[in-house]
């Protein structure tokens, strides 16, 4: 069940990134089609959950980095696309703090 290989680590942090992504665009989007106040509460659940996601992944892909240093690139390369989603996160955030305080008025 848990990741064994360097493949499957990098396999499971690709798919971790393009699903944070791929779902935080779509939220973004839904508001914006919509402009549907309660998307905020959507958008902060989804926050804190997939920022616990993406740390343990994260996290799980270092340890595993520093037992396996023959897969070094490769891994590297997976936490680098992991990393991409942290400005576009905050981009996210910071739109939805302003959406939240135009709602509040």
């Amino acid at each position: 069940m848990y990741p064994k290989t360097a493949i499957e680590y990098n396999n499971v942090g690709r798919k971790t990134a393009l699903a944070t992504f791929l779902i935080g665009s779509l939220i973004v989007a839904l508001y914006y089609f919509t402009t549907y106040s309660g998307v905020i509460y959507i958008s902060l659940f989804y926050m804190i959950s997939f920022f616990l996601l993406n740390s343990i992944v994260s996290i799980s892909l270092i340890l595993f980095l520093l037992k396996n240093k023959k897969e070094k690139k490769s891994i590297l390369v997976t936490l680098f696309l992991m990393s991409l989603n942290l400005p576009i996160g905050y981009v996210y955030l910071q739109l939805g703090f302003k959406i939240y305080a135009h709602t509040n008025i």
